[in-house]
């Protein structure tokens, strides 16, 4: 798959595939309006767990950026190295979103909807719990940079009725 400059590339179904960047963005712009900021760790689990419900809903990806398993949960660096700045400190997001189509748009509003209401620790609880795609891949801090497979993510989220509660 060749990326565009665009958020998203169009298969050749109709569906999209998004970049984690522009996914995590949205997600910062959309709790920002809602004057409910979060911090990049929360930020991390939510597009962990976002992730998950969508593949589950849709049956498609919603982006292929890889999660690595460190040692606070899943994490997909590129994101992490974009707002590490802030520390635990809340981001304030303004900047424009690119185009997210308006089917996925439900699908992620929903789920942004689902998680603002749950603590970036209770996240983090939730993604230790045994037997989880993290938990599995996770070795200790010496291996953080462990790829947590996405064919494990979608198994999970095949046999778990409610993905993150």
């Amino acid at each position: 798959m060749i990326w565009s400059r665009r958020s998203f590339v169009e298969k050749g179904d109709g569906s999209m595939n998004y970049r984690a960047i522009d996914i995590a963005k949205y997600i910062l712009r959309y709790c920002t309006e809602q004057n409910r900021p979060i911090s990049n760790l929360k930020l991390q689990k939510m597009l962990y767990f976002i992730w998950m419900d969508f593949y589950k809903e849709t049956g498609r990806d919603l982006f292929r950026d890889e999660f690595c398993a460190w040692q606070l949960g899943p994490v997909i660096p590129d994101v992490y190295d974009e707002y590490c700045a802030y520390a635990g400190m809340p981001i304030i997001a303004t900047c424009p979103v690119e185009e997210i189509n308006s089917q996925d748009r439900r699908v992620l509003d929903s789920r942004i909807e689902k998680y603002i209401p749950i603590s970036a620790s209770a996240l983090v609880d939730r993604a230790h719990q045994p037997d989880t795609p993290w938990s599995l891949i996770y070795k200790g801090p010496a291996r953080r940079g462990d790829v947590i497979p996405f064919s494990r993510m979608k198994e999970w989220s095949d046999q778990n009725d409610n993905v993150a509660t």
